[in-house]
């Protein structure tokens, strides 16, 4: 994850933008800026104007896509499995969208697993969206999301509680308002409503009979009870179309959603009253989002003076968010999925990879080549060392193995050495006594005061430090190729108390 990130949320009449950094205590607000923007400019100019407050070298980014240009669908799925969900989501959409599947960029997100999933997905046409990105690379800007508006504040919201309430999230913008729906954890629905500051101004204007300049002049700078008569119509209006929307999502989807609270965002939710005219008309407690503060944020100087929440909410759950996660929507999906860093070097690397296989084949041939004159030379030495062995040993007729048949040979001639013509022993004294030596451990303090061979057995008496002594001796002898069934004839302390003294009983293999 890159060391920045900025949070772009581009709105109908403004960009918003958060810059964040990560740290060992996690994450600081380093800057922040909010830019006006003209229908006739679009948003280049305001990205431009944006990045001289703000300065972008290449780091990571999140954007947000108006929530008005997106078509939503819940769906049911009679399987879990992502995989399965997303092969198959664009025949369940096919009828229901107002566009071919084909020209559609769809995500989505599961809003609950039970019998059925139910998923919400959200379509947008490629060509918006294109054009979109197109705006940002203009200015060297490629994100790693594209979200959708007031989503992303609705998820890190809730993602702060443990047990967060069934909510309705409403970001008020200047001319479109995001809803969200939160039941049982998970969005479940989003609907973007014509409703926001400029509808405020809009009545002030038209009661007043003054432009819209000067109807935004005095919505700022009024006190509540103003213009409350003024006011209160749109707001209403505006508050009947989400309950019928409610109303409908209830009897057609989900039974059960029934928010208890409403979350407030947005730059429409600054003028006075907002809030409390909300809470009378849907009868729900209403409550500001400070995601900054609910987050416990650390803030540089300068974005602290800049900084207000309702303002600023958006941006900064965009600067939050999981490039990786599924917390929410991205369109950056299929072919508009963002290239990684390689891909961008991808012909230079089609290119070296036709060098190294060249390079790797003309070190094939040389290894194979080595390898072919090894084996030759090993098959000479093998017609060799078989000629040497018909030549040492003309009696044997069939050779399979030379060397390992040599050794046997060589085994058998040491055996043949016998001791004194007396003793029935079957080795060399020599070898027995070597054997023995090298077979007593070399830390083992052990003075052998006689050795006494038979004719089937081997004596060996002597004196040790500890009865472990003993044991690592018999130990070592069993292992002989000369000697079977080693046994501890006798094993007892001397007169002295601090020397034993044992004897060992060998059979002659």
């Amino acid at each position: 994850m890159p060391d920045k990130i900025l949070g772009l949320d581009i709105g109908y009449s403004s960009i918003k933008a958060v810059q964040v950094k990560g740290g060992l205590r996690g994450y600081q607000v380093t800057a922040c800026a909010s830019v006006e923007i003209s229908e006739d400019d679009g948003i280049e100019e305001g990205l431009n104007a944006l990045l001289e407050t703000i300065p972008f070298d290449g780091g990571g980014c999140v954007a947000s896509f108006p929530g008005e240009h997106v078509s939503f669908r819940n769906l049911s799925m009679p399987f879990k499995d992502k995989k399965k969900i997303a092969q198959t989501i664009g025949y369940e959409l096919e009828p229901m969208l107002p566009f071919s599947v084909e020209a559609m960029t769809t995500d989505y997100v599961v809003a609950e697993h039970a019998d059925q999933t139910r998923v919400l997905s959200a379509s947008v046409r490629q060509e918006a969206l294109e054009q979109y990105l197109a705006s940002l690379a203009a200015r060297n800007i490629d994100p790693e999301v594209v979200e959708i508006s007031g989503v992303p504040t609705a998820f890190q919201h809730a993602k702060q509680d443990h047990e967060p309430p069934d909510a309705l999230f409403l970001d008020i913008g200047s001319a479109v308002t995001s809803a969200v729906l939160f039941v049982k954890g998970a969005v479940v629905l989003v609907r973007s409503f014509h409703f926001g500051g400029h509808s405020i101004t809009e009545a002030i204007a038209k009661s007043k009979k003054i432009s819209n300049q000067e109807a935004e002049k005095l919505k700022c700078g009024t006190d509540k009870d103003v213009f409350d008569e003024v006011v209160r119509p749109p707001v209403q209006s505006f508050c009947r179309e989400i309950q019928n929307t409610l109303h409908a999502f209830r009897c057609e989807i989900m039974e059960e959603a029934h928010p208890e609270k409403i979350f407030l965002t947005g730059g429409g939710a600054l003028y006075p009253g907002m809030a409390a005219m909300l809470h009378d008309f849907l009868q729900l407690p209403v409550e500001l989002i400070d995601l900054a503060a609910k987050t416990g944020l650390e803030m540089e100087g300068a974005a602290s003076e800049n900084w207000n929440p309702l303002l600023m909410n958006g941006a900064l759950a965009l600067a939050l968010r999981d490039t990786r996660g599924k917390d929410g929507f991205n369109f950056r999906v299929g072919e508009f999925r963002k290239k990684k860093r390689y891909d961008q070097f991808r012909s230079e690397i089609k290119r070296i990879a036709v060098y190294a296989a060249i390079i790797l084949l003309a070190l094939g041939g040389e290894i194979f080549a080595d390898y072919y004159i090894v084996q030759k030379r090993h098959s000479h030495l093998q017609e060799e060392i078989a000629s040497i062995f018909k030549n040492t040993f003309p009696d044997v007729k069939r050779i399979v193995d030379p060397v390992h048949q040599m050794k046997v040979k060589i085994r058998e001639a040491k055996e043949s050495m016998l001791l004194p013509a007396e003793s029935l022993v079957q080795r060399a004294v020599v070898d027995l006594l070597r054997d023995i030596v090298l077979r007593i451990p070399k830390t083992a303090e052990v003075d052998v005061s006689s050795l006494v061979i038979d004719e089937e057995r081997i004596r060996l008496k002597g004196h040790t430090d500890t009865f472990n002594t003993v044991d690592e001796v018999k130990n070592g002898l069993q292992e002989s190729d000369y000697f079977t069934d080693v046994a501890i004839g006798s094993a007892q302390l001397d007169r002295s108390g601090n020397r034993v003294r044992f004897e060992l009983v060998m059979g002659q293999k």
